[in-house]
């Protein structure tokens, strides 16, 4: 029985990614994640809770169900190393028009 529970733990450990994506083992990059839902988004950036959101239709709305949004912009742009810088993301819900 403990045989198999160490080779169940290994291939769950297989499965979770060591962390953020990078290039040539260097600084972790932004992905590009407008035009994506939210969701996926927040996966992309491996659920960082410093992430800010901001409401594109200028309401000051808040995201209170993720995968009612989809994302319209980002900041940094796609490829831009990580390191120390905050990411900010404009998001507007899924019916709407990423038009501002």
């Amino acid at each position: 029985m403990k045989r198999i529970v160490t080779a169940s733990v290994l291939a769950l450990l297989a499965l979770v990614p060591s962390g953020p994506a990078r290039a040539d083992d260097g600084p972790a990059l932004m992905p590009q994640v407008a035009g994506r839902d939210l969701v996926s988004a927040y996966q992309a950036l491996h659920y960082d809770p410093s992430l800010r959101l901001t409401d594109g239709r200028g309401a000051g709305r808040h995201v209170l169900w993720p995968a009612s949004w989809k994302v319209c912009a980002q900041s940094p742009q796609a490829g831009t190393p990580l390191k120390d810088r905050k990411v900010t993301l404009v998001v507007v819900k899924n019916r709407e028009s990423c038009r501002m």
